[in-house]
């Protein structure tokens, strides 16, 4: 489904201020993945997400999603784009910048209005979207503006789960977020991963990537230094000191020393964890 072939990135090109953001990126996604993008702040996470949908197309190489190819090759380049915004929905990590009307079930709404939908349809699926994230009755009609952040980051995510994309992209939607808030947001990224999207997320928090992750890309630098599984990233030969493992992964790796047999691929959390142990001390 998404194919990144060469590409590179380059901020204010010939400028004293060029900065090249990412370099020589290559990796596909299927049409089914639950992928986690991992890296230190400047890495080039927020800047390869953005290539996904066209809000920045490659100084160098190509990505290709379904049919839409993203080049600056003029013959290969997609002209009509608003589709493929549809298609893959992004949230990005400051969600009060994508907010803009003078309530939230408005901002919900202006998604499917503007692709044709009739209002009373599209409030229709602006409130059911709400309900998805948490938000009840009683903020349809509040303004955005008079929010708390981790409100408005429900009221963005809900923006862009109305337009029912395929592929949902999300830049830290977890930040800001209590527990109990970020284990009811992560459920329902869960389940629309089982109800046939492709989710990636962009995070620091490494306790999510061990617990969700199907797949896991890391940038370092603006190059890609893991394309592979949690295993790989958290007990693989490689190691990759520029990222903060979960305490749960350190405690494996003692316990392993007294317990071999443990299956590191079993433990996602504490009470996976104990129940692994349980497992191999029945042995």
């Amino acid at each position: 489904m998404i194919d990144f072939r060469q590409v590179s990135y380059i901020y204010s090109p010939k400028s004293p201020y060029e900065c090249l953001a990412l370099q020589n990126i290559n990796f596909s996604i299927s049409n089914h993945e639950f992928l986690f993008i991992v890296g230190e702040t400047g890495s080039g996470k927020s800047t390869l997400i953005q290539h996904l949908n066209g809000l920045l197309i490659p100084t160098k190489g190509e990505v290709q999603v379904d049919e839409y190819c993203l080049t600056t090759n003029r013959k290969k380049a997609t002209k009509k784009i608003l589709p493929l915004r549809k298609k893959v929905g992004v949230v990005f990590q400051f969600s009060e910048k994508q907010l803009f009307q003078d309530s939230v079930e408005k901002d919900v709404a202006f998604g499917p209005l503007n692709f044709k939908i009739k209002e009373e349809e599209a409030y229709k699926i602006a409130h059911q979207a709400l309900r998805n994230v948490g938000l009840d009755a009683s903020y349809d009609k509040r303004s955005p503006f008079e929010l708390s952040g981790g409100e408005k980051k429900k009221v963005a995510i809900a923006g862009i789960l109305a337009l029912n994309p395929d592929i949902l992209v999300l830049d830290e939607p977890t930040s800001g977020l209590d527990n109990q808030s970020k284990k009811e947001m992560m459920a329902l990224f869960k389940q629309l991963y089982l109800d046939g999207k492709s989710i990636i997320i962009v995070t620091h928090d490494m306790e999510l990537v061990l617990e969700y992750a199907q797949k896991v890309l890391v940038l370092n630098h603006g190059e890609i230094v893991l394309n592979g599984n949690v295993h790989d990233l958290f007990y693989g030969q490689e190691k990759f000191d520029f990222l903060e493992l979960p305490k749960i992964v350190h405690l494996v790796q003692a316990l392993k020393k007294h317990y071999p047999s443990l299956n590191e691929d079993a433990i996602k959390n504490l009470p996976t964890l104990v129940d692994e142990i349980r497992r191999v001390k029945g042995q």
